[in-house]
């Protein structure tokens, strides 16, 4: 392992020619990785006598030698190091160079070399956004920032930055973004219909992205956390669970509280069926919460099982809090792990090697079950060594550490083990017993390789170095007379690395007469960012007689950044709509980038929060060793059986490691050496002083050391991995952002600023934190703050995201009083057109407060207008003489009334139809042009219609990225390389289709399909038939020869492929078919999936004669006409989407037009329309029994095949290409990362079909203008040029009805797509199934949550066939229920059910079949938001594949 390079063929070390002149020592040290661009140092350390020699150190790249250092002998310093700009690596991103030192005196000439890396430094990128979820409609604000790894901000352009909604359609581009200060700052305009789900934001070519979410969400207004317990131990006999909850603005809440606490079951899915799953053990708690909002209460251990392997080692507590008054819920889950460990030691400010014959101290730390440290505890420490075991007993003080000494000198200078125990006799396992163990300390020791008698240490400091802190380092040392005499100086040499890079380096001159031979000395060292997280420091001396002693130690340091940024409030607490001090501190000349966002959306999804270790981890961890590149091995002159590096495992157990533990001990380095400090801290060492111990090359095997006893206690073999602790005057009020600052403020040259900020309206706790950028300081980052906005009286609405228009819904306002008087307060809704309020209920209501008390009012309103309704409502304290709780109301002098307006979106009733209408539009000069009319049917819900219009200037971009990845080196056997050869082919045709094969991709891609098709000849039967292993498999497979012949077919354009070989195997396939006509399938194919759908006779027929099609045969051909033959017969019967389209392909290319159409009829009612794009998928069946495992493979094949089957006609109406072109739009999209879809037979046909629309309709736009007009004075242009072609551009379109035309003129193509969406009311049609559903009773005097409702749902089917196909109850829920927990378990019991999906208020039932048998279903959903009036829901039954036949039941909640 510390092994010195070669120098000079055949010997160790520098090649003297007299060595005696060289009476001197030297030592160069370099670091071992060197990063460009950056500025490094080299050190050259002399002692004295080498006065006469001249010193020249070199770097020698492969296009430069960069002299470094030269130091001529009459210049008596003896101590240089030289600052150097690291050479750029040859070949772009790393280089092994090579470091020479050489030296030349009278007689006297030497040199000795290394290898180190240089490499270019990478950078680090983070996108930060200023929320992690948005609703539609808001604006989404984000900040990208690069830095290199010395954390100075990169502002190089980003050529582009793109943003792509949840479908993967680019929505948004920035081009040649320059940021300010290293810091971009952009912004995106969510549209008011935005498609839910996650959108990413990617920079630089994907090598860096974020994701954001979009949804439909109400802000949470209070927290729910588990206190208590923090950590679980076996002993514990009971514990206490404490929860509570706390309003963002920090009060507590008053409410209900329901926890389960569990220790989850582990269901063994190979357990035998008749033998019982263990279930959870479970002990339910619920009670209501304290003043303080919390709730206590405790929970017995025996309630769980501790033992065996039937249960998890941890518990899980799911806690909710239900607010009083208003039934909002929040919840939160913890998991606790249950510790056996009873107690654990660790060897704390303790070297890892010794000086042989010097005293050996160190300290251990002793901690109970609980992390305690305990006092005054026994400690047994025993050493293990070659001679044999001793023993010591230690006492631990009062921080829990217990010190010792130990004598070195009969350990003979060989490698001792050391282990700190809490008992002599290990515990005995006995899996009947709660487990326990306890975890002893361990520490391997090797001896320091000291030619000396004299020695050095270092004290090792406690805790955690902070930055910028200057401590002084403290050495002990002992001088031997023998190895300096008392008259001379000792110099003492040391350097500090950090980040890979020497740091610092010094010296210490001793005057031993003066000091005297044993002592100590110190000096300080500042701590700078530079050094972080982990600065090591090597301290060392080399005596005239080339011994060295020497110490070395890692410092543990915070991250930190040297451009120390803070931010802060003045005053921390502030009324809503109020000014405050906004402080910021930072490098001079900083620019600042602030966030405070409302702490409710961090409730609602907590982030990744941007932190100092997040943005260490963007750079690679700095190396403690060499690169492997340049790593050094000792070399033996023969090569024995154990002649290799050996892994050294670290001696330490993890919890509970099975007793007797094996440790390696590696032979060849009994010991630690001056070198082996320099190699652990990344730097190389060139020197002629003793740094390294003499290689051993007597083969001797490893020797295997039990004697290091494992766990120290009766833990089983198989301890649950212990998970980490948990780490994780009345101004009314309208204006409530999520985000509340988000702005770069320029830092001036005093490193402070103060701004004047507006608090929001909310009442809440923001969180804010603000990151700089300095050129000459780098990045800082601030730690977050909380700035609260709170005023002792106030209302609060709770409002639901939407509601839909004439429903009604209880709008519940809640007054908070925190003063410490009770007062009486008047709160009134304000009257508004656009809603009613239940007759009968008065807009406003007075009541009585108490001090800290709320009170909740409640309204029963129904909206009438559509878009948002603005609701106010105003509280006030009124002076009045009535008694409140026997005093008299008090009206405080200020803050007396609070007002508060907020909106609730209003969506329209009905059911959402969608329409869209495409085309392609190809101005070659001309205009090309195509209208639309927006036509709404007579049962339109009023109002409900919205349009809009999108273009896309190149629909087949994504699928041109990367197809050079698909362009590999065929290899393995006959089936893997023929998964490699196809696509080749495919992708050569395609790009030759689409004008973009560059004759570097044409030979690199004839090279590799010349090679494959030698190597497919391998696996060729003598009969001209094909399989994996060829002649060994015995039979050759009918579909890989297919495969085979439709690809050599394909290949003779580009190759020169011997005719015979095709005709061999026709000959061997005609021998296959069946006197029907159809092919028998002979043979074995292992890659199941590589054949795509084909998985039948009729496929199998079909695929054979598309390719004898393909491959110019004609209709009059033997083989396809008896083929066609049995292909008319399946034509009506087949019900398979897959080989419905592969037999419409077929058809298409036999020219029997009668049977594409009927079949392309059929095909088009089962087609999937979603969004842009059409596509068809092959229904999964529930029971996924198929070797397919990606139904996403079926369904490209399948979507080929249909647009293989549509391109082939004489000539296509422009409507039938704007068809293709939205199949196109879909294929497109499916690519994966490599270039190709998800399978073979996949990419193969539909690269085919890409290149057959390429070479019909691809035109890329190269500047096309689209202008869409109105007979309404609408007008909006759409500009598309080569840089956003890719980019999907969309406007609403606001007259409908309407009639919109759309003009293209320029060069090129435009995809342009309208789609309208309306509602409508649900229409009456004949029904194929039954359904009928029942409400069970509820008691509805009460009308408190949660309450429950049971549903009983009958269903058959009455259609015309015997039975349906597989069938969906689609359960609708009503506003503010969800099928309670259990529901999915429960359902999955009942007759004929194949799978249970849960949305958000959905539940779909996937039923096997339907018959004429009425089938019964029960379930079971419970209210979780009061909605009152409410409207009934929908329940849907529906044939999976015949959407057109369903029935639907409406049901409603029989307390209405």
């Amino acid at each position: 392992m510390n092994v010195l390079e070669r120098v000079k063929k055949g010997s160790s070390g520098p090649t003297l020619l007299n060595l005696l002149s060289l009476s001197g020592k030297y030592l160069v040290t370099i670091p071992a990785q060197l990063a460009f661009p950056s500025t490094q140092k080299v050190c050259l350390d002399l002692s004295p006598g080498n006065y006469d020699v001249k010193f020249t150190i070199t770097l020698e790249t492969k296009d430069k030698t960069q002299k470094l250092l030269e130091h001529s002998g009459l210049n008596k310093k003896n101590f240089h190091c030289i600052s150097f700009s690291v050479p750029p690596p040859a070949g772009g991103m790393e280089e092994v160079a090579t470091i020479r030192v050489s030296g030349v005196g009278k007689k006297l000439r030497f040199e000795e070399e290394k290898k180190v890396l240089i490499q270019r430094q990478g950078s680090g990128t983070f996108v930060q956004t200023d929320k992690p979820v948005y609703t539609p409609g808001q604006k989404v604000l984000f900040r990208i920032v690069t830095m290199n790894s010395d954390f100075i901000p990169v502002n190089d352009k980003y050529s582009m930055v793109e943003l792509q909604d949840p479908n993967t359609n680019r929505i948004a581009q920035w081009l040649d973004v320059a940021p300010r200060q290293g810091i971009v700052d952009l912004s995106f305009q969510l549209a008011p219909e935005a498609t839910l789900g996650t959108y990413t934001v990617t920079v630089a070519e994907g090598k860096t992205f974020s994701t954001f979410s979009v949804e439909e969400y109400v802000l949470p207004r209070f927290k729910v956390d588990v206190l208590e317990p923090k950590q679980l131990s076996t002993r514990d006999e009971f514990f206490s669970v404490k929860i509570c909850g706390k309003y963002t603005y920090g009060k507590p809440v008053q409410g209900a509280v329901k926890a389960s606490v569990c220790q989850k079951a582990y269901s063994y899915w190979y357990g035998e069926s008749d033998q019982e799953q263990p279930t959870d053990k479970c002990r339910n708690l619920s009670g209501q919460t304290d003043a303080a909002g919390c709730f206590s209460d405790s929970v017995d251990m025996s309630t769980f099982n501790l033992t065996g392997y039937m249960y998890s080692h941890s518990i899980n507590i799911v806690a909710s809090v239900v607010e009083e008054g208003t039934g909002l819920e929040a919840n939160t889950t913890r998991d606790i792990y249950i510790s056996s460990k009873m107690g654990s030691m660790t060897f704390e400010d303790t070297n890892n090697f010794y000086y042989p014959g010097f005293p050996f101290s160190g300290k251990i730390r002793v901690r109970g079950h609980d992390d305690s440290l305990l006092k005054n505890h026994p400690v047994f420490l025993v050493i293990y060594g070659k001679n044999g075991t001793t023993n010591q007993t230690l006492t631990t003080d009062n921080d829990g550490l217990a010190p010792f000494t130990l004598d070195t000198v009969s350990w003979n200078a060989t490698d001792i083990s050391l282990e700190g125990k809490f008992q002599l006799e290990d515990l005995v396992y006995n899996p009947e017993e709660v487990p326990h163990y306890y975890q002893n300390a361990y520490l391997y020791l090797r001896p320091f390789y000291n030619t000396t008698r004299s020695f050095l240490g270092i004290r090792r400091p406690s805790g955690l170095v902070r930055c910028g802190q200057t401590q002084e380092v403290l050495v002990d040392y002992s001088i031997d007379p023998k190895d300096a005499s008392p008259d001379q100086e000792v110099i003492f040499s040391y350097y500090v690395t950090g980040k890979g890079s020497l740091q610092t380096e010094g010296q210490k001159r001793l005057k031993v007469k003066e000091k005297g031979p044993k002592g100590s000395f110190s000096f300080p060292l500042t701590f700078t960012s530079r050094m972080a997280p982990s600065p090591s420091l090597v301290i060392y001396t080399v005596f005239p007689s080339g011994g060295v002693i020497a110490d070395k130690i890692q410092f543990s340091m915070e991250m930190c950044f040297d451009n120390q940024v803070s931010i802060g409030f003045s005053p921390s607490q502030q009324l809503p709509g109020t000014d405050v001090e906004l402080q910021l501190q930072a490098a001079p000349g900083s620019l600042c980038a602030v966030r405070a966002v409302d702490e409710s959306v961090l409730l609602l999804r907590p982030e990744r929060e941007l932190s100092n270790s997040s943005v260490y981890g963007m750079f690679p961890s700095w190396y403690n060793y060499y690169p492997y590149q340049v790593a050094e091995y000792d070399e033996c002159p023969a090569s024995g059986p154990w002649d290799f590096p050996q892994p050294l495992i670290d001696p330490v157990p993890r919890e509970g490691l099975s007793r007797h533990s094996i440790i390696w001990r590696p032979w060849f380095s009994e010991g630690t050496d001056l070198f082996s400090f320099f190699q652990d801290m990344g730097l190389k060492i060139l020197s002629n002083a003793k740094i390294k111990k003499p290689v051993d090359c007597s083969h001797h095997p490893p020797h295997y050391s039990t004697t290091m006893g494992g766990s120290g206690g009766g833990a089983p073999n198989k301890e649950f991995a212990s998970p980490s602790p948990q780490t994780q005057g009345s101004k009314v009020r309208q204006y409530f952002p999520e985000t509340w600052l988000w702005e770069l403020f320029p830092i001036g040259n005093s490193g402070n600023k103060v701004v004047q900020v507006t608090v929001p309206d909310t009442i809440t706790e923001w969180k804010a934190m603000t990151f700089c950028t300095s050129q000459s300081r780098g990045f800082g980052l601030s730690s977050t703050v909380g700035m609260s906005a709170f005023q002792p009286f106030f209302v609060d609405l709770v409002l639901p995201y939407s509601v839909v228009r004439g429903e009604s819904f209880r709008l519940t306002a809640t007054v908070f009083n925190y003063l410490k008087d009770p007062m009486r307060v008047q709160t009134r809704l304000a009257p508004s057109d656009e809603y009613h309020v239940d007759s009968g209920t008065d807009y406003q209501a007075s009541s009585c407060l108490g001090a800290n008390e709320a009170k909740t009012f409640h309204w029963n309103i129904t909206a009438v207008k559509l878009g948002h309704v603005n609701f106010t409502i105003s509280t006030k304290t009124v002076d009045s003489n009535e008694l409140c709780g026997g005093r008299k109301g008090v009206v405080p002098n200020r803050g007396q009334s609070d007002t508060l307006i907020k909106p609730v979106l209003v969506k329209p009733e009905g059911i959402l139809v969608e329409k869209t209408h495409s085309s392609l539009l190809c101005p070659k000069g001309e205009v090309a042009s195509d209208s639309v009319s927006l036509e709404l049917p007579e049962d339109t819900v009023p109002d409900s219609a919205k349009a809009h219009i999108t273009a896309l200037g190149d629909i087949m971009g994504t699928a041109l990225q990367h197809l050079d990845g698909l362009v590999q080196m065929p290899s393995g056997c006959g089936e893997q390389n023929m998964v490699i050869f196809a696509p080749i082919i495919y992708v050569l045709q395609y790009l030759e289709k689409t004008g973009l094969l560059t004759e570097e991709i044409r030979s690199r891609a004839v090279g590799f399909l010349e090679k494959g098709y030698q190597q497919e000849l391998m696996y060729k039967h003598s009969n001209g038939s094909y399989s994996a292993f060829g002649e060994q498999d015995g039979n050759g497979n009918t579909w890989l020869t297919a495969f085979v012949t439709k690809c050599f077919g394909q290949a003779q354009k580009f190759i020169f492929i011997d005719d015979k070989n095709i005709q061999d195997a026709l000959k061997w396939m005609a021998g296959n078919q069946l006197p029907s006509g159809c092919y028998d399938n002979v043979g074995k194919l292992l890659h199941t999936a590589m054949k795509g759908g084909v998985d039948d006779e009729i496929s199998l027929t079909a695929y054979i004669t598309a390719a004898l099609l393909e491959m110019g045969k004609t209709v009059n051909d033997p083989m396809v006409r008896q083929g066609l033959q049995c292909l008319r017969k399946s034509v009506t019967s087949t019900s398979n989407l897959y080989t419905q389209a592969l037999l419409a392909y077929t058809f298409s290319l036999a020219g029997d037009m009668e049977i594409r159409s009927a079949l392309l009829r059929k095909l088009d009612q089962q087609a999937t329309v979603s969004g842009e794009s059409i596509h068809w998928s092959q229904k999964p069946a529930v029971s996924d029994t198929s070797p397919w495992s990606e139904p996403k493979a079926v369904d490209i094949e399948l979507t080929a095949y249909v647009l293989l089957a549509h391109l082939i006609k004489d000539s296509l109406t422009q409507e039938e290409i704007a068809k293709a072109t939205s199949i196109v739009a879909w294929l497109a999209k499916q690519r994966n990362a490599y270039g190709g879809f998800s399978s073979t037979q996949d990419t193969v046909v539909a690269l085919q079909a890409l290149a057959k629309f390429a070479a019909i309709a691809y035109v890329p736009s190269e500047e096309v203008s689209v202008v869409v007009k109105s007979t309404e004075n609408f007008h909006h242009t759409f500009n598309i040029k080569c840089a956003n072609r890719l980019v999907l551009q969309q406007e609403a379109l606001p007259m409908i009805p309407g009639v919109y035309t759309v003009e293209a003129s320029g060069q090129g193509c435009v995809y342009v797509q309208t789609v309208l969406r309306y509602n409508i009311f649900p229409p009456n049609i004949p029904e194929s199934f039954s359904i009928q559903v029942e409400t069970g009773k509820a008691s509805c005097e009460k009308l408190t949550l949660p309450r429950s409702l049971t549903l009983t749902i009958h269903t058959s089917y009455v259609g015309s066939r015997s039975s349906s196909n597989m069938a969906i109850v689609e359960v609708k829920m009503l506003s503010g229920f969800s099928p309670v927990e259990g529901t999915k378990q429960l359902l999955l019991q009942q007759p004929l059910v194949k799978k249970v999906e849960s949305g958000k208020d959905t539940l779909n039932i996937y039923l096997e079949e339907l018959n004429k048998k009425t089938q019964t279903y029960t379930l079971t959903i419970s209210q979780s938001v009061l909605v009152t009036n409410l409207k009934p829901a929908t329940i849907k039954v529906y044939d999976y594949y015949l959407l057109d036949e369903q029935a639907m039941a409406q049901y409603s909640d029989p307390c209405e």
